[in-house]
């Protein structure tokens, strides 16, 4: 029997080059990727895989893998026994695995078996791809056609109506400058221009909302702290926060990590949820926001924006995020329900999630995690 090739002669190259190249691919390769020995405890576990299943290293490593996926086939057909039996590499479709939050990934797999030196089999590789957008599908393709049509209308009607706005808004200044030096005149049409101005600036956003929703554009992604994208999005809302008389409230903890995303987009994701906050609390209240890091390895980085507002009914916390959706009719604020249709795509492009709690009356809180860089 031939002797096993070693990276060396599989390469050319020494060992001092082959491992940073193979950490490099194992950082970027979109499948999940992790590794286990023969006690079938997990060894290696990639950054991809992180941003799959929700799990960090401290919930991994060293620990037994049927344990953490709980997957069927674990117990009815577990691939390191396959592998070991065949001494190749196993192939299943639309195999579930359970990610940190207990809901089931369908993924699809390929797992091998790896040898050392001598040929001997000491663990087992496994690459695992998230299947959930061919499940997702069917649902995705029966509501295609609105968004389709809403992608292109949005997009003629935003560009038609921004520019009369700007010409508006410019005309209610001038107006409102002139009126200032007639008082008499100011008083009984000063309130109508604020209206005006207000319901006019309503449009704006809604007509940003539209153009960002149909629009897709990828992230510039850089090194970044969340703490600083989250200062910079309340310096945008200050005057809002003190009009409403909101008390912000921030407990972020010292040595957070760098995550790797996009200011602006991460910045929208901010914004689009404290003037949610915002628009709860018309009476005032308290926004509690936390940036933390998860674990002793600090894989992730989580986001908290807590505020004791109005809160939203059971029954609405699961179609939030759902384009088109919105709890705001008949208000001042009214929008098209697409700011939060808008922040789960942007935390989805960045590996992170989102999810939303909430007691009517009590007030709503928004996690978000993302990984670290």
């Amino acid at each position: 029997m031939a002797e096993p090739a070693s990276a060396e002669t599989l390469t050319g190259l020494d060992r001092s080059v082959v491992e940073p190249f193979l950490v490099g691919i194992l950082s970027h390769l979109y499948g999940g990727v992790f590794t286990i020995d023969k006690n079938k405890r997990i060894t290696l576990f990639s950054k991809s895989a992180m941003w799959l299943t929700g799990f960090g290293l401290d919930d991994v490593i060293g620990k037994e893998c049927g344990s953490i996926f709980r997957a069927n086939m674990c117990r009815n057909s577990c691939p390191f026994d396959n592998a070991i039996k065949k001494g190749s590499s196993t192939n299943r479709r639309y195999v579930e695995i359970y990610g940190k939050d207990g809901k089931p990934i369908p993924c699809n797999i390929t797992a091998f078996p790896l040898r050392n030196t001598e040929g001997e089999i000491v663990g087992m590789a496994e690459i695992f791809r998230d299947a959930r957008e061919l499940k997702a599908l069917t649902s995705q393709l029966l509501q295609s056609d609105r968004l389709a049509i809403l992608g292109q209308v949005s997009a003629g009607v935003a560009h038609e109506i921004n520019n009369p706005l700007n010409g508006i808004l410019t005309y209610i200044k001038l107006m409102n400058r002139k009126l200032r030096s007639n008082p008499a005149a100011a008083e009984s049409l000063g309130k109508y221009l604020d209206t005006m101005e207000r319901e006019t600036r309503n449009m704006a956003r809604i007509v940003r909302n539209l153009l960002d929703f149909s629009r897709r554009k990828d992230p510039e992604i850089v090194p970044l702290q969340l703490g600083e994208v989250m200062e910079q999005s309340l310096l945008l809302l200050g005057d809002q926060l003190k009009v409403h008389n909101i008390e912000v409230v921030r407990e972020d903890e010292p040595g957070v990590p760098d995550v790797t995303g996009d200011f602006g987009q991460l910045q929208q994701v901010f914004v689009n949820i404290v003037l949610n906050s915002i628009q709860a609390m018309p009476d005032g209240g308290r926004l509690l926001i936390r940036i933390t890091a998860e674990g002793k390895r600090k894989s992730f980085v989580s986001v908290n924006i807590s505020d004791t507002g109005c809160g939203i009914s059971e029954e609405n916390v699961a179609k939030i995020f759902e384009p088109l959706f919105t709890t705001k009719g008949g208000k001042d604020s009214v929008g098209l329900g697409l700011g939060l249709a808008i922040v789960q795509r942007i935390v989805e492009e960045h590996h992170g999630s989102i999810d939303v709690t909430s007691k009517v009356s009590k007030g709503t809180t928004f996690n978000i995690r993302f990984p670290a860089r």
